[in-house]
């Protein structure tokens, strides 16, 4: 799952509001009521295992429409495994593709990502209904399916059905607990005035403003009482003393690190396909790479993206983090990596924090 959701950290970042116009919303709000019938419902349940994510959204909205609270649920769920799975899988062709990739998180992030009707999870018979449509569908795919993007690179079948078993487990723990939190009333009351919230200010708050502290103190009393209720741990003071880890690792390599030529490894692997990404979305090109292995961060993957729409770059990458800084001249700039990496593995830099080092 760690890898599967730090390829979605590939996707731009949403903007703090919704976004002015998103095709997938608009193509939600074209649902004509007339037409979205319990029969139009069943139909787009037998095609859920052929439909990409977005289809499964939009026939979601058609279920809800109808009344289906269970089949809705379902759909939207549905959406969102298929949708996680082929945006960390699915490598887009053109920056055009990676747009239409980032849109698809957007919409998640803004209107898709919940569990569906709580009615649906508070009950326990509709619950249990919805998930014997869950466990049922089994999304196809092949070489001829649409993700709703074209593909420079796709998994093979056992990769993909290997990411949404891994997916559907972690949405299953997920939506169990917010069944058990909806269960409770203490919690779901305050659940409800987050919500009806959240509908008058459209999820946007001013620091400062009335609003903006009731939602803070909203959401620290659904923690609270989700701790009370044993379905999440108390956050922890830092010991005195602590030495925690700064955020990520240095964009530039420290002394401490060693070379490591030709890195095949699985945080290299990632991290390269990850760049990949990047210079897809701003068509630009990896012109130098660097490996090392650090004592404190383990294997560090870095990367000098230039050409394309966007400044020079330099993206660093490790197992647990990943950043993106703009390269650049003069006392405390990033210098660019060597052209030439140091061609024996192991080899120690000596290169201070704004110097590249010798090829």
């Amino acid at each position: 799952m760690l890898a599967l959701v730090t390829a979605l950290l590939l996707l731009p970042a949403p903007a703090t509001a919704q976004p002015a116009s998103n095709r997938l919303v608009e193509r939600m709000q074209a649902i004509d009521p007339a037409t979205a019938t319990p029969a139009a419902c069943e139909e787009r349940i037998a095609q859920a295992p052929a439909l990409n994510g977005p289809d499964l959204f939009h026939a979601s909205a058609i279920c809800f429409h109808a009344g289906r609270l269970v089949e809705g649920s379902f759909l939207l769920n549905a959406g969102q495994t298929r949708s996680i799975a082929d945006m960390a899988l699915i490598v887009p062709a053109t920056r055009a593709d990676s747009e239409k990739q980032a849109e698809l998180y957007g919409f998640i992030y803004f209107s898709a990502g919940g569990p569906g009707s709580d009615e649906v999870f508070r009950d326990p018979a509709l619950r249990a209904r919805f998930w014997r449509l869950y466990d049922a569908w089994s999304p196809a795919f092949g070489p001829a399916y649409d993700p709703g993007w074209n593909a420079r690179r796709s998994p093979d079948a056992a990769a993909y059905r290997s990411a949404i078993a891994e997916i559907s487990e972690g949405r299953r723990r997920q939506l169990n607990e917010i069944a058990r939190l909806y269960a409770d009333d203490a919690y779901y009351a305050l659940h409800r005035r987050m919500q009806e919230l959240q509908a008058r200010t459209q999820g946007r708050y001013v620091e400062g403003t009335a609003d903006y502290d009731l939602s803070r103190d909203l959401d620290r009393q659904m923690n609270e009482r989700a701790v009370a209720l044993g379905l999440r741990e108390r956050a922890s003071p830092p010991e005195p003393g602590d030495q925690s880890l700064p955020p990520m690792p240095p964009a530039s390599p420290a002394a401490d690190e060693t070379v490591q030529p030709a890195a095949s490894d699985p945080v290299s692997r990632r991290c390269a396909e990850m760049a990949e990404r990047m210079t897809i979305a701003a068509e630009s090109q990896i012109a130098r790479v660097l490996v090392t292995v650090s004592p404190t961060w383990g294997v560090i993957w870095r990367a000098d993206l230039t050409g394309g729409r966007d400044p020079a770059m330099r993206f660093t990458c490790s197992a647990r983090t990943t950043a993106s800084e703009p390269l650049g001249e003069g006392p405390g700039a990033i210098a660019p990596l060597p052209d030439r990496p140091p061609a024996a593995s192991g080899t120690t830099l000596t290169v201070s924090a704004t110097s590249p080092p010798a090829p």
